[in-house]
């Protein structure tokens, strides 16, 4: 390691932990995320919710105790169950009288709906049963397949899109900070006139944002067990390949931000707007069939989508040919890497 390399790499290390907007980007705000997200997430088992019942009839009761993930609460008479519906005591009502099925629920409770329309559908079949005494013939069991023969969670499923994000936030940032700041400020202008080699510089910086990718890497990985006891598990052989690449080809996109508005402030802003897209339109905290289909298209052309899909990969936790995990990996490799020339030879030069 010469000693102009060195001396660029503890500088950059410095400057890299004293700017607190950056290093907020590239490590933290995909962790605050992931904490956010990691509550709604982690606890998917069901839970049960109080469905008011008046019937005419005993044996309606027995039936729909049956019903799973609902609380039953009898009532004597259908106006106390009425004003607890308006008052928001309970979320759903049914009644049942004289062979009619009324279901209750209140206007403002717009996100009961789904649940009614299950329950409505839940309903018929009970009553009849119980009206004609028909028994039950058939029974329908449900078995969940795995594309893989691993069974993931939700949080950890989202949390490989965190890190996906973390090394998008990471590389791009870095080059707006470079190509953008520093260009600015006349620094790179300064180091050029010194007689420096660009590529001292540009491996400097590519090594400590490689670094940095790796700690924030380690720092999802820990909250996620200590947290929200997650037990995913990596393939390694996979994983750093694909962390190196990625970061890599996260460079490439800030240095194309940087060529395009010219302005540091404006690619400063941009990358900070171009990351917030990518949290909410890449499929990594909703999935990509949740999203009306005009807006698709920007999951699938997204680099976080690809990203996270390598880790996901890494983690068995989704299907990839190894063809096209080699393929993805390349072209992240090959971005970033034209990027780093194509900078070095168009910023990194005496004026």
């Amino acid at each position: 390691m010469s000693r102009q390399f060195s001396s660029f790499l503890k500088a950059y290390i410095l400057e890299s932990l004293r700017n607190s907007v950056e290093l907020f980007f590239s490590v933290l705000f995909p962790i605050v995320f992931l904490v956010i997200f990691g509550f709604m997430f982690s606890d998917t088992s069901p839970s049960n919710k109080t469905l008011g019942v008046f019937f005419d009839r005993e044996i309606y009761y027995s039936e729909l105790e049956k019903l799973e993930n609902w609380e039953l609460k009898s009532y004597s008479d259908t106006e106390q169950l009425l004003t607890d519906i308006k008052n928001g005591k309970i979320p759903l009502g049914v009644v049942v009288k004289d062979e009619n099925v009324i279901l209750y629920y209140s206007r403002s409770e717009v996100s009961i709906l789904g649940d009614m329309k299950i329950l409505q559908s839940s309903l018929v079949p009970i009553v009849e049963k119980a009206l004609n005494s028909a028994k039950q013939y058939l029974a329908v069991n449900v078995s969940q397949i795995s594309q893989t023969g691993i069974d993931v969670s939700e949080f950890d499923y989202m949390m490989m899109g965190v890190i996906a994000l973390s090394l998008f936030s990471n590389g791009m940032f870095s080059m707006v900070t470079v190509f953008g700041r520093y260009k600015k400020q006349n620094v790179l202008k300064r180091l050029m006139t010194t007689g420096a080699d660009p590529m001292n510089i540009l491996v400097s910086i590519s090594f400590v944002r490689l670094v940095m990718s790796f700690i924030s890497l380690a720092m999802i990985l820990f909250i996620s067990k200590l947290i929200f006891r997650s037990n995913i598990q990596f393939n390694w052989f996979f994983l750093v390949p694909s962390i190196v690449f990625v970061t890599l080809g996260m460079m490439a996109i800030g240095i194309l931000i940087v060529v395009l508005l010219k302005n540091p402030n404006a690619a400063s802003n941009a990358a900070s707007v171009m990351n917030v897209i990518m949290v909410f339109f890449s499929g990594i905290y909703f999935p990509v069939r949740f999203m009306p289909p005009y807006i698709r298209w920007i999951a699938h052309i997204s680099p976080v989508k690809y990203a996270a899909d390598l880790l996901r990969f890494a983690a068995n936790a989704q299907q990839m040919s190894f063809a096209f995990y080699l393929i993805v990996n390349s072209v992240f490799f090959a971005c970033g890497i034209i990027g780093l020339i194509f900078s070095s030879k168009m910023f990194m030069k005496p004026e």
